[in-house]
């Protein structure tokens, strides 16, 4: 098995440090945000809020990332990627341990914030380490380590959040996300290595044994206008943009409440379905990245698109628990198609000396995605349906991916053969 590219991938997983420092690192890290979202939505409508206040709640989440990325870009190129990272990981478990003891509304909105800005700097950390230690060859397969490790603590924490929830309340869902957040700042400190320079200057860098150059024909600017105002950047960069916006505007601020509210779901059926999403887009992600490398990332984008349109315009008919899970898997296979594309194809653009800028902005244009959905569809069901909403997230999504296919270019060297 080890013969083939992905027996050569696994057993790189297995014998890296790096890469075990990030699975892990990220798994608890992110199992610790999936507990609260199956209840989160809940949390704040029992502060007597609206739908469209549920959105911000979910919204300001990504505020505090959409802020941080750039910086955290810059911070990383000037004072090492572990850093960044690390101070992340601490804005996290403070976070977790703030909403412990919170008694208002506006406390949950604060301490989200602050949880939004924290995993904004962990994440855009391990992005670039990522982008450091690979080259175009084999890199959606390294990025799919941070991928699969956020599906996979994103989809185990639902379903432990939503039976917590209904065992000891929703308050203990924030004591489990303290704990998970710990674990996770605990590994990455001991563990986690700085990569700052150049790929082949990592002294010990043990890699997959493919070789591919690793330059950006499509992006001779390195400044930040150069970097923003870049038609790949930009057409891939609102196809995150859509990615984001149906995670957050969806899939965590309208999904729970379609459950509830439509198909007479509890939190435990509602974290089940979550978890079963999750775990088919964690089947999917090496495989799809494995693709991504050998055929090309554009090409995954569109049919990724066009499935989790799908998905969304299932969960419109969904009004019982098997209908929501036939949604919930389908959206799970879409979202797993697309795998880490979008962002190995922006990590191929990166100029080597700024992978930190290029990197933070691409994942601005996620944030604010993830902004503007909860608020947008929050307020479309507040003066219509879910259909509405679901229907009208389902043909941006498809849009974004057409858009893609027609403006963005192909820069990885894909379609090759792979060496051995």
């Amino acid at each position: 098995m080890l013969q083939t590219p992905i027996g050569q991938f696994l057993h790189f997983v297995r014998t890296n440090r790096t890469a075990s420092a990030i699975i892990a690192t990220t798994a608890f890290t992110m199992m610790g945000q999936g507990v609260i979202s199956p209840v989160l939505p809940l949390i704040a409508r029992g502060y007597g809020v609206s739908l469209f206040m549920v959105g911000v709640t979910v919204a300001v989440f990504g505020l505090g990332r959409f802020f941080v990325n750039v910086p955290t870009g810059v911070l990383a190129d000037r004072y090492g990627r572990r850093f960044v990272l690390l101070v992340g990981l601490l804005f996290v478990v403070a976070s977790g341990l703030l909403m412990v003891v919170m008694d208002s509304f506006l406390a949950l909105l604060a301490f989200r914030f602050l949880s939004g800005i924290g995993t904004a700097m962990y994440i855009t950390g391990v992005m670039i380490i990522l982008a450091d230690i690979s080259t175009q060859a084999n890199r959606a397969r390294y990025i799919s380590l941070q991928q699969g490790s956020i599906i996979l603590g994103s989809g185990i924490g639902p379903v432990i959040g939503g039976y917590a929830a209904e065992l000891w309340g929703f308050r203990s869902t924030f004591y489990l996300m303290s704990a998970l957040s710990i674990i996770g700042l605990a590994v990455a400190f001991f563990r986690m290595p700085e990569t700052s320079r150049s790929p082949g200057e990592v002294k010990g860098r043990d890699t997959l044994p493919e070789k591919g150059e690793d330059v950006a024909p499509a992006q001779k600017g390195s400044g930040f206008l150069s970097v923003l105002t870049n038609r790949n950047m930009v057409a891939v960069g609102m196809y995150f943009f859509m990615v984001v916006f149906t995670r957050n505007g969806t899939r965590a601020s309208i999904l729970p409440l379609v459950g509830d509210v439509q198909a007479g779901l509890g939190p435990g059926q509602i974290g089940l379905a979550f978890t079963l999403m999750m775990m088919i887009n964690f089947a999917l992600v090496v495989p799809s990245a494995y693709l991504s490398d050998k055929l090309g990332r554009k090409r995954m984008m569109l049919p990724g698109g066009v499935v989790s349109a799908l998905g969304l315009v299932l969960f419109v008919f969904s009004t019982d628990f098997p209908t929501y899970l036939l949604a919930a898997v389908v959206s799970g296979i879409g979202t797993g198609i697309v795998g880490p594309s979008p962002m190995a194809f922006v990590a191929d653009i990166a100029p080597p000396g700024t992978r930190g800028l290029t990197i933070g902005v691409f994942r601005s244009y996620g944030d604010l995605g993830g902004i503007v959905g909860p608020v947008l569809l929050g307020w479309m069901v507040d003066i219509s349906t879910f259909g509405w909403a679901l229907n009208t997230n389902a043909v941006l999504v498809v849009g974004s991916a057409l858009a893609v296919m027609l403006v963005a270019r192909e820069v990885s060297s894909a379609p090759r053969r792979e060496p051995g």
